[in-house]
Order: C-alpha cells, then structure tokens, then sequence
C-alpha cells in the first residue's frame, strides 16, 4: 500500500511538470511573438508578464476564472487540463508502478524512485506531443529524439521497465546487459513496423500516410517499454485511431486525423496495463475462440458495423 503522504506528493510534482510542460507546450514551436517576448512568462495575448503567485498548477487558471488578469481576454483551458492530466498520471506511477516497485518516503528505494523518475519523464513527452500534435499537426524532433535516448538509458538503469526479452537464451544475460538490448530492439520494432506501415500506405494511397514524427516517437515508446509493449501500443494505437478518425468523421467534414496522441494514449494503456493485455491477447482470447464464445466477436463486428453505417450516413449527407 503506497502512503498518502507520497501519493499526495508526486501528485503535485505532476501538477508542477504539467505547468512546465504548457510552456514547453506554447514555446517549442515556432511561434515568432512569443520568442520575441523574451524567456519570462507573458501573456501571450498582451504581452504583459505573469507574476510567479500566478503560475500556480490549475489553481492560478481557476481562481483567475479562466481570463488573464493584465487583459482579461480568456485563458485556454488546455493550461489546467495538461496540469490535470500529468497530475493524474504521476499519480498513477505511483500507485500502480509498471515496473511493480512503488516510490516511497517513508521506505526510500532506488529502484522504485528511478522506475517512477523515468516512467515520469515519457508521460509528459507523451503529453507535450499529443497537445502539440493536436494544434500544429508535427512530432517535434525536440521531444521524440530525446525520448528515444533516454528510453535506452531507462533500459540500462531499469531492465523491469522493457520488460524481459522472450527468449530463453537472451534471458540469462546480465540485468544491466539485458535490459539495454530489450530497450534496443523495443525501439528498433517501434521504428522499423511504424515505418513500414508509412511506406505501405504511402504508396497506397499515393500520398504520405503517415509523419515521420509519429515513427520516432514510436522508436520512443519502444525503447521504454520493449518490443511487445511497442507491437501493443502500434495495434492500439490503430484501433484508438479508427474509432476516433471515425467520430471525428461523423463530428466535422476534415478526414484528417493527427495520429501521434492515439500512439500517446495506447503507449499510456500499455504502460499500465502491458501484462494484463498481452496476457489477454495471447491467452484469454485464443481460449475463448477455442471453446466457441462468439459473444465477445458479435459485439465487437456490431460496434464496426455501427459505426462504418454511420460514415456512410455522415458522407452522403454531406455529399448531397
């Protein structure tokens, strides 16, 4: 049981990257007003500077009821809900480790503190790519590069993290040993099947499939959770993507869908979850088609059959 007292604090210190990673958020991009306001905090609507007392996580933006305090023109609630959602997340670190080792003050251990410092650190890449996707449409190699250098680092310092390798001889190497080439083919499977699905549907389609961005931030991805955390994030990523490309289809008439925070959130999922999903995937399910439980498939083609008719719906309104 993890105490109150190290939930409560990393849930803080989430808050406190999250306020960091808004300005990583506005500034990575080019954006030409801003750089020329200079590195302190400013509006970005008047330019006039932002006191600290006001930088405070989520409280400033709520007690500020969501409008700048120099021009009282309204304040995005992307700031709190990046705040909301790091804060969320260190939270779950913490309580549901993906490595199985809880941080803890009160009984400090190494490796639970680095496993938490460096699951830490790919949330909030993964964050600060699905906002900046989400609004510029880019992977900024700033971020993705980066997370595939220290995923290595976090396989050598923390082999639980990747998880082992799956093969009876790598298995008896070293930990340290282990871990590093577990991080190393993750990221090379990230890499190599993102960009081989990019180059299928390039010449598919006739037309970029997919960004290059979304290819190293996989490369990312799989160098922190290994290759079948990054084969599970790929696949979930697809489905979040599908359903999602789908109602946004059904929502607005732009068939342009950002795919880097689908990779984002099913990187999240299987961070969490990796053991629980592959265990299903490779166990569970095959043990349900085995004994003929079709339940699970009908509702699964219902929900596709759903929501390709809606599409259909949706096009031919728009086509008439």
């Amino acid at each position: 049981m993890v105490e109150s007292w190290t939930l409560a604090t990393v849930t803080m210190f989430g808050a406190i990257v999250g306020s960091f990673l808004n300005v990583v958020i506005h500034r990575l991009p080019a954006r030409d007003v801003q750089r020329s306001r200079g590195p302190r905090s400013a509006c970005p609507h008047c330019g006039a500077p932002i006191p600290g007392w006001l930088n405070i996580p989520i409280l400033s933006w709520l007690l500020l009821r969501g409008r700048a305090r120099c021009c009282k023109v309204p304040i995005s609630a992307r700031y709190p809900l990046v705040e909301a959602i790091t804060a969320g997340l260190f939270f779950l670190l913490a309580w549901i480790p993906p490595t199985g080792v809880r941080p803890s003050f009160l009984e400090p251990d190494l490796a639970g503190w680095s496993a938490f410092l460096f699951g830490g650190f790919l949330v909030a890449s993964l964050v600060a790519n699905t906002f900046i996707d989400l609004e510029f449409r880019i992977l900024p190699d700033r971020l993705t590069k980066p997370t595939m250098a220290v995923g290595i680092l976090a396989g050598l310092l923390v082999p639980a993290m990747p998880g082992p390798i799956a093969s009876e001889g790598l298995e008896r190497l070293p930990d340290l040993t282990g871990g590093l080439l577990a991080s190393l083919l993750g990221m090379l499977a990230g890499l190599i099947v993102t960009w081989s699905v990019r180059a299928l549907g390039s010449l598919a389609f006739g037309r970029e499939a997919m960004g290059l961005g979304d290819v190293k931030l996989m490369g990312g991805i799989g160098a922190f959770l290994g290759w079948q955390g990054a084969l599970l994030t790929f696949f979930l990523g697809c489905v979040l993507g599908a359903l999602g490309g789908g109602v946004r289809q059904l929502v607005t008439r732009d068939p342009k869908v950002a795919f880097g925070p689908f990779l984002a959130g099913a990187a999240l999922i299987s961070l969490f979850f990796r053991g629980f999903l592959i265990e299903f995937l490779t166990v569970t399910w095959p043990e349900w088609t085995a004994r003929g439980d079709t339940a699970p498939l009908v509702f699964i083609g219902l929900g596709v059959v759903l929501l390709s008719m809606l599409l259909l719906l949706r096009r031919r309104r728009y086509s008439r």
